[in-house]
């Protein structure tokens, strides 16, 4: 995770990075993001890109190669959230950063509820949203989507808590290391509702800034 990473806003200028983004992912990790098998991301990335009031984060490497992305869509006051990590870069805990910036993002905003659709075999999604911290709504949709919400008031204690647990661990960095296995938890046994359907425990969104340096 220490790889010189940052989590950066992009626009409608970043569109070349963002298309050779999706072109590097496999079209399972498109359907998740997207819900529909997607084309060329050239006919469609600009309308997104360009979309009023809203926030587009990136997880940049070193080389300015955009690995991940996240964004945070207004609609009639309450906003969308949507992640894309490319295949290569998933279960590093890129995903878990970008949902807490961009609940920070929300909450800046004053949005009154932060939602995500998801399919129910999203196993990656639903252990991001489960890390998160948050209490949850779910609603089950047709053809097996799950719509997840979440109110901005719980999103920011969420932060809050997870700022104060972040001065503790610090103080106490020298005394503990945690395992990668550790960072990396699975999904418990009863699939993606099963594990909606949990209380929510554990860490909340570990964002800091947008230029993060070790994502």
């Amino acid at each position: 995770m220490r790889q010189g990473l940052r989590i950066v806003r992009i626009d409608q200028d970043d569109e070349p990075r963002v298309a050779a983004l999706h072109r590097r992912c496999s079209a399972a990790a498109r359907w998740h993001r997207y819900h529909r098998a997607m084309g060329d991301p050239d006919t469609y990335l600009g309308p997104l890109l360009s979309r009023p009031h809203a926030v587009h984060l990136a997880v940049q490497d070193p080389r300015e190669r955009l690995v991940a992305t996240g964004h945070l869509l207004p609609d009639d006051g309450d906003a969308e959230a949507a992640l894309l990590v490319e295949d290569a870069w998933q279960n590093r805990g890129l995903g878990t950063r970008l949902l807490g910036e961009l609940g920070r993002y929300a909450v800046g905003l004053g949005v009154r509820e932060v939602y995500g659709v998801i399919h129910s075999d999203d196993a990656r999604m639903a252990a991001v949203l489960h890390r998160a911290g948050v209490p949850l709504r779910t609603v089950l949709d047709t053809g097996g989507v799950t719509t997840v919400r979440a109110r901005t008031q719980d999103i920011a204690l969420a932060l809050a808590s997870s700022s104060t647990r972040r001065g503790r661990w610090r103080r106490r960095a020298g005394k503990h290391r945690v395992s990668e296995s550790a960072v990396r938890s699975g999904v418990p046994e009863g699939g993606v509702q099963g594990m909606l359907r949990r209380p929510l425990e554990g860490a909340s969104p570990t964002c800091r800034t947008p230029t993060v340096q070790d994502v």
